[in-house]
């Protein structure tokens, strides 16, 4: 891991990843993910319905998916300007929520900082395409993909101590944004164009003309259904894994807002699973992630009530769910012509999976009960595995990422 990060043959140093962690830890775990952490701050400041607060949750996923094929489409050809996009977005609204007046005003921020994610991941995935050798990329996007545990680490911690004084919280978190997306700018050795390292098995994306682009992302036809399905089913500890703590399990507010810090230590640790996830084929990678969201899904369903368990199957899940995503960041790194693409459609499948599975697993909750229904979401998130390539069919492979 050490190793990986230093510069080498005019790749980028770990500024360079640490920013772009810190950038991923801004726009998804921070910007996005914490709008449903001070929700209850919110609601009580605008007079939100539960309603209004979840069809706002939904608006914000929706603008995730605008940026996201935005994204898809100038990534491959202008990273640093979607950088830049995913910087502003974020910072932007982040500083309209800590200062909004009003509804209104309020509405419009969160549906901007929605968009930062969307516009990071494609940004990032291409970046670090161009600023590090192929022996390391797959390795690099994992660290860099577990920026997301530390944002919701981050949010977790900013709700359970600046929970009344949430504009100050909003405030950081928009001088976060905008510091991560400067020191990405800075640090990144590419700035004319060219790309970092490139050799044996590196793919420079084409023009992409829509014929070409279709024909392009052909080969995630498979990815794309198994990204779906792990969107529906981990949608249930996303949306929710706190009522379910705080309902069935009777824990504090509190309590359940340490639970989501301890989910973001574990998708933050993430990050030591890059080697692993580098050096085996997807399909190893694939069934053991999202079997471990399932398990970890399916915890929570069975013991609300233990503190332990509930924190451990939080931990879990963190963990679990963010190497998946590393994981398809590398399926489309392998599998599809432009690397910021694929991971764009990729993600955006996984983000519309969830939205469905948000509405799905409320039905559920109100037919068969929380713990139920969220056993049948770790069933669907175990059907996921079945996405994963055979032999056979697997995804063309890059030279091996790590050394053996």
């Amino acid at each position: 891991m050490k190793r990986s990060l230093q510069p080498q043959g005019g790749a980028a140093g770990p500024i360079f990843t640490a920013s772009s962690v810190a950038l991923i830890a801004a726009t998804y775990g921070l910007a996005r993910l914490g709008y449903g952490l001070f929700l209850p701050a919110f609601s009580a400041a605008f007079a939100l319905t539960p309603a209004i607060g979840g069809l706002l949750a939904s608006g914000a996923s929706v603008t995730y998916c605008i940026s996201a094929v935005l994204g898809f489409r100038h990534a491959p050809t202008h990273p640093r300007m979607v950088a830049v996009l995913a910087g502003m977005t974020a910072t932007g609204g982040s500083a309209g929520i800590a200062a909004a007046p009003g509804t209104t005003s309020f509405v419009g921020a969160v549906l901007l900082a929605g968009m930062g994610a969307g516009f990071s991941s494609p940004a990032l995935v291409e970046l670090v395409q161009r600023n590090f050798k192929p022996a390391e990329r797959d390795m690099l996007q994992s660290v860099v993909n577990s920026g997301t545990g530390f944002g919701v680490m981050a949010a977790g911690t900013f709700s359970l101590v600046l929970g009344s004084s949430w504009r100050l919280a909003w405030a950081l978190i928009a001088v976060i944004s905008f510091s991560a997306m400067m020191g990405v700018l800075r640090a990144d050795t590419s700035r004319g164009g060219s790309a970092q390292g490139l050799g044996p098995g590196s793919r420079r994306p084409p023009v992409p003309g829509t014929r070409h682009r279709r024909a392009g992302l052909r080969p995630l036809r498979r990815p794309i259904t198994a990204a779906v399905i792990l969107g529906i089913g981990s949608s249930a500890i996303w949306v929710h894994g706190r009522t379910l703590l705080e309902g069935e399990g009777g824990m504090a507010v509190e309590t359940s807002a340490a639970a989501w810090i301890a989910l973001g230590a574990g998708g933050a640790a993430a990050a030591l699973t890059s080697p692993w996830l580098a050096r085996h084929a997807i399909r190893t990678t694939w069934p053991v992630t999202v079997l471990a969201v399932a398990l970890a899904t399916g915890m929570f369903g069975i013991a609300p009530h233990s503190t332990l368990l509930s924190f451990g199957a939080a931990a879990l899940f963190g963990l679990a769910y963010t190497a998946a995503t590393s994981v398809l960041i590398i399926w489309a790194a392998r599998t599809a012509e432009s690397n910021a693409a694929g991971t764009s459609v990729l993600f955006i499948s996984l983000v519309l999976g969830q939205a469905l599975g948000a509405t799905l697993v409320g039905a559920l909750i109100g037919t068969l009960e929380p713990g139920p229904a969220f056993i049948v979401a770790a069933i669907i998130c175990g059907l996921s595995a079945l996405g994963s390539p055979s032999p056979a069919t697997s995804p063309r492979q890059v030279p091996s990422p790590v050394p053996q």
